[in-house]
């Protein structure tokens, strides 16, 4: 693979992945709600009372950094293991109790945790769920982190295979 077609993936996969963590990880924990409905669920379900707000707060700071390392060249490997260290963290929440693959409608978790229902009276609300949609997109974010590594990686490849064919006389 020549170097413009990795450099392509390089940027295409940081692009894609930084795009996903702003519009997914970022911009939904600061804005349009006062409860997140995700770390609201999470707090409810486990009594962990930093959560909500702080918790997302803590998250959406570390995605915007996270975002920011990707799209730098220079620390474009750093911020895609920390990319793919967050999405498997979140997936693994995600298979556990407390959040759960299928996060209940938005709409009626937010009224009822607005009423100061308890994780318990929600659930027995019956209230349908996203069926995996949040699982999913962290899986996504963890392949494009996977992407945007092995271009990296085999960019430096390509430097170090370069800069050892190079005749003295260029060095």
């Amino acid at each position: 693979m020549n170097k413009k077609s990795i450099n392509i993936w390089s940027w295409t996969g940081a692009v894609l992945l930084s795009l996903s963590f702003i519009s997914l990880w970022v911009w939904p924990k600061f804005v349009g709600v006062s409860i997140h409905p995700i770390f609201g669920w999470a707090e409810l379900q486990t009594g962990a009372t930093w959560l909500e707000p702080g918790g997302r707060y803590a998250f959406g700071v570390l995605a915007a950094i996270i975002a920011v390392l990707v799209i730098l060249p220079k620390t474009r490997i750093a911020g895609s293991w920390a990319a793919f260290a967050v999405s498997m963290v979140v997936i693994a929440l995600h298979l556990t109790p407390w959040l759960g693959w299928n996060i209940p409608d938005y709409g009626p978790l937010m009224a009822a945790m607005a009423q100061g229902q308890t994780a318990a009276e929600i659930q027995a609300m019956g209230l349908k769920g996203d069926r995996g949609a949040h699982l999913t997109l962290a899986i996504i974010n963890a392949f494009l982190a996977v992407m945007t590594l092995s271009s990296g990686k085999l960019s430096k490849d390509a430097e170090t295979a370069r800069a050892h064919s190079m005749p003295l006389s260029q060095v």
